[in-house]
């Protein structure tokens, strides 16, 4: 494993791109829902 260090930095943006991805879909979950008054 000499690409260690690179697939590390891969996977960490990967994963900070999932949860982003998951919180966006959760929020636009919560507006399609009405939990909120305020429109898109």
């Amino acid at each position: 494993m000499f690409k260690d260090e690179k697939t590390k930095k891969k996977n960490l943006r990967t994963a900070l791109g999932l949860i982003a991805f998951i919180v966006f879909l959760f929020i636009f979950t919560l507006y399609n829902v009405g939990v909120f008054d305020r429109p898109l």
